[in-house]
């Protein structure tokens, strides 16, 4: 969620602990994940579905694999929706024509990855496809939805929930993305549609602090089913600022199944995962932690397969010409208000302060780290061509596409956006601004345009 933002989320922290101080003992447990083969003696209530990869997904009517578009959302409440749903609207409406089979650029999207508050974008989209565009607005953007949620806590039934010490505050907000948005669709469901997006959501190990996959190679490692869990789970895991929101569970059956083979990114923190009777329990929270931008799969892939080439053949791809990579970034800046005045910071403020200069920093070095793999790619396209490799890398061209709310071109509206909490609900003027600006920053990128030059463009071109 991209921190704290101090005012909203203290009192409505405040609010739930003198909820759960008012409440019962209660023994309420949610459902975890179920294991892979169920233990002897009990049945399998439904039969596998097809995994959930992406090389099991079939393009949409009019999608083609000669271009090739992922999508990134960074957290940061509905500020990264809102920010990630104009840069939606702005690939909508870049109409393409001629060699291509799609209308236009949103129709050639086949990756979507996503960090707190912009995996609930990126779930959506996944799950409804060009749905968001009509309904995504009043459903989340523009609804209470935080206030809904505070609501919820004050509701007697809840209030008992809470006082559970297998039951939190993340699991409302479980609920009431259920509820409000998904529907109860699970990977499952998106893995029998069997087509693209592929949708990737990533939330942070807690004890380990580094980043956990709702992916179909992460669960194979805890030897547990993964068409079974719900997006709102995956979302509610990866939104669940700490202290804010309690963590989200799983449980680890490794060693319960056969060995199945990992993706090398996923072998890299495998031996986490493989003593279940260490860890029978990991416990997430917020993906923002490990990877507020939602493109560490992208770094790994290149580092460990030598470039995107090898993982996009494997992921069923072939005769690909232009893969693009657009990294939404909603980030807000350091909180600086603080230097302008000689008073002692509130602890709300330190901890907004020392929350936002961690996700920053953080935020930089990833940043930082997929410059340099995607310049170490590029160099190794470059090479292949001069010796006439019929690779498929090369063959590729590669459009790393940055669109940060930081870019935009006025500083003072700039200033607003940033400014902006985040939160789960914002005033509707604020979200218009915000999707206006998604829309401004990808039309003005000079990389967007790079790739429209090089694209069957029609007339209508940004």
């Amino acid at each position: 969620m991209t921190g704290v933002g101090h005012s909203p989320y203290l009192k409505w922290l405040g609010t739930l602990v003198f909820g759960v101080v008012l409440s019962g003992c209660s023994t309420v447990r949610p459902p975890l994940n179920a294991p892979l083969n169920p233990p002897s003696g009990q049945a399998s209530h439904s039969a596998h579905p097809p995994a959930y990869r992406l090389q099991n997904l079939a393009p949409r009517h009019g999608n083609s694999d000669h271009l090739v578009v992922v999508l990134t959302f960074s957290g940061g409440g509905t500020r990264a929706a809102a920010f990630a749903y104009g840069v939606l609207e702005e690939l909508k409406n870049t109409p393409l024509q001629g060699s291509t089979a799609s209308s236009n650029l949103f129709d050639e999207v086949d990756v979507v990855a996503g960090v707190s508050g912009g995996s609930i974008a990126a779930a959506y989209l996944a799950a409804f496809g060009d749905r968001i565009f009509r309904d995504f607005e009043t459903a989340f953007l523009k609804a209470d939805f935080q206030g809904a949620l505070l609501a919820r806590t004050r509701i007697p039934g809840n209030a008992l929930q809470l006082s559970s010490p297998w039951f939190g505050r993340g699991h409302l907000l479980a609920e009431q993305l259920d509820e409000s948005l998904f529907r109860g669709t699970t990977f499952g469901d998106l893995a029998a549609r069997r087509t693209r997006p592929f949708l990737l959501i990533t939330a942070t190990d807690l004890t380990q602090g580094t980043g956990f996959e709702f992916s179909q190679d992460q669960f194979d490692i805890l030897c547990s089913r993964f068409d079974q869990v719900p997006l709102a789970v995956a979302v509610a895991a990866s939104s669940a600022v700490p202290l804010v929101l309690s963590p989200l569970t799983v449980r680890n059956f490794a060693g319960s199944c056969a060995p199945t083979a990992r993706s090398p990114r996923i072998a890299a923190t495998a031996n986490a995962y493989l003593d279940a009777g260490k860890r029978p329990f990991i416990h997430l929270v917020d993906g923002g932690l490990s990877d507020n931008l939602a493109v560490r799969w992208i770094i790994d892939n290149i580092e460990h397969s030598g470039g995107m080439a090898r993982p996009i053949e494997q992921s069923g791809f072939r005769d690909v010409d232009k893969l693009v990579v657009i990294n939404v970034n909603a980030s807000q800046g350091l909180n600086t208000a603080l230097d302008r005045s000689d008073r002692i910071p509130s602890i709300a403020e330190v901890i907004d302060a020392v929350s936002s200069a961690n996700l920053v920093r953080r935020s930089r070095e990833t940043q930082d780290m997929l410059a340099g793999s995607t310049a170490q790619w590029r160099e190794k396209l470059r090479s292949a061509s001069r010796i006439g490799s019929p690779a498929l890398a090369a063959s590729i061209d590669l459009y790393v596409i940055d669109v940060r709310l930081q870019a935009h071109a006025d500083p003072q509206l700039r200033e607003e956006l940033l400014a902006m909490p985040t939160a789960l609900s914002l005033p509707h003027h604020a979200v218009d601004k915000l999707i206006a600006a998604g829309r401004t920053v990808l039309h003005e990128s000079a990389e967007f345009k790079r790739l429209l030059r090089e694209l069957p463009v029609s007339s209508g071109e940004p």
